[in-house]
């Protein structure tokens, strides 16, 4: 709860135990939403595609009928484990403290939660590589015992190791809901009363912007008073708000495990980094985080921060003649480049030497430039200063759109630039493809309306 329900609720005649139970429903109201949204394709493809052509209809109803338990069970049970977990953390922590380690806990958990879902389908290979011993031990833990859950249900519980792993993962069960409850009936009333009293900090101490390692290049690069103004707005808004930097620390997750699955499937370790050109799964890292990075951000661009003060904006840039691509651009550049540049030359430069780590490092600048060129190739506003875009019969083809750019982004490139660095004349190739690329984006851009071009807050 923030300030404003702090300040809706207490001239109410609610008392804080009604408040308290709201809350806690709430939570609860949440968790079954989310497992029921998660999971109600899989309850009925699954067991279609598993025992779908089988005859016996009774056999198809148990299966199902177990295979949706199970689910909704382990998918509650993961998010009042989250719940709880900050719950504990609220308990303990002071409100100030609590704020910074939560970011640091989510995103931890982004990461562990994405590398569950992406070795999923080696956890049985692997369970059977181990001791019977060890492999009881694994099988007790959250989510596996849940497996045995589901064997419990189809009515097989008689099978070895079966029931405690039945017992664990009831009991996994129902500490996440006990522990959520007493974390919030413990923190509940200490964080509510302080409310008033807490300031509306972000989660990441604040830095004067004279200080920032970015300020030279800010300086640089941001030319006019318009470009300054909106980009202190835009990195301030992504710094220090909380909802933003969810909203990039899970892109970056996922960044990150799609980064590490790429490593792990090179045939071995050494021809990974011993590879001269560096191997494509090296290659292809840098435009992973580039491009989660770049569409975290840009995704972050639709999330409002505070409708009311865009007066200024209003007022202040013309319809006709503003910025807005430019600041957009900029912010993407710098707040992707400023970090995966340096990183990608230092490490390529320690395994592939001078000539490859700036060549390496020249074509992802050159590769991410264009794609901040398309993601904004329609781009009309000022960031976080319009409200939430509305849903349109194409908005899931977007989203398909997003993910085949993931997958040429992130495999062409690196390919070609693996095949380039083994003749260095090869790399001339890139200037004509990105070349006509951006050529199609100017023209594109040229041939638009005049009232396609203006400045919009909608």
């Amino acid at each position: 709860m923030d300030r404003r329900d702090f300040t809706n609720l207490v001239p109410l005649p609610i008392g804080l135990r009604s408040v308290f139970l709201a809350s806690l429903s709430a939570i609860f109201a949440l968790v079954a939403f989310l497992t029921l949204v998660v999971n109600a394709a899989s309850v009925v493809l699954f067991p279609v595609a598993v025992v779908g052509s089988q005859p016996s209809l009774s056999l198809f109803c148990r299966f199902a009928v177990g295979h949706a338990v199970v689910m909704f069970l382990a998918s509650a049970f993961s998010s009042l484990a989250v719940f709880a977990l900050a719950g504990v953390l609220m308990a303990l922590l002071p409100a100030a403290a609590f704020r910074r380690v939560s970011l640091l806990v989510r995103f931890t958990l982004a990461v562990l939660l994405l590398v569950l879902l992406g070795t999923s389908f080696a956890v049985p290979h692997w369970l059977t590589q181990l001791s019977i011993a060890d492999a009881h031990r694994v099988g007790i833990l959250p989510p596996i015992s849940f497996l045995g859950l589901l064997r419990t249900v189809w009515g097989k519980g008689g099978e070895p190791f079966v029931t405690a792993m039945t017992i664990a993962a009831v009991a996994a069960l129902g500490a996440a809901f006990l522990t959520t409850i007493l974390a919030y009936a413990v923190s509940f009333r200490r964080s509510f009363m302080r409310i008033p009293e807490t300031p509306d900090t972000g989660p990441l101490p604040r830095v004067p912007s004279s200080f920032s390692a970015l300020a030279p290049l800010r300086e640089a690069v941001l030319r006019t008073h318009a470009q300054r103004a909106c980009y202190l707005l835009a990195a301030r808004t992504v710094l220090r708000s909380d909802g933003h930097l969810q909203v990039l620390s899970g892109f970056l997750a996922l960044g990150l495990v799609a980064s590490a699955a790429a490593l792990s499937s090179a045939p071995n370790l050494h021809s990974l980094f011993s590879g001269n050109p560096p191997s494509v799964e090296f290659l292809s890292v840098p435009f992973i985080l580039a491009y989660c990075v770049t569409i975290g951000i840009r995704f972050a661009f639709e999330i409002p921060s505070q409708l009311p003060a865009n007066w200024i904006f209003r007022f202040w840039l013309d319809r006709e003649r503003h910025e807005a691509r430019p600041i957009a651009r900029r912010v993407l550049l710098l707040f992707s480049l400023s970090w995966l540049a340096p990183g990608c030359f230092l490490a390529t430069l320690a395994l592939g030497g001078w000539t490859i780590a700036l060549l390496h490092t020249a074509i992802l600048i050159v590769c991410t430039v264009v794609l901040v060129e398309v993601l904004l190739l329609k781009f009309r506003k000022i960031s976080f200063t319009c409200p939430y875009p509305s849903f349109k019969s194409h908005s899931g083809l977007i989203v398909v759109a997003y993910l085949f750019g993931y997958v040429f982004f992130t495999i062409y490139p690196p390919q070609m630039e693996n095949w380039s660095l083994s003749g260095p004349w090869r790399l001339v190739w890139f200037a004509p493809l990105l070349g006509m690329v951006l050529s199609g984006i100017h023209f594109y851009r040229k041939q638009m309306l005049d009232m396609d071009k203006e400045l919009v807050f909608e």
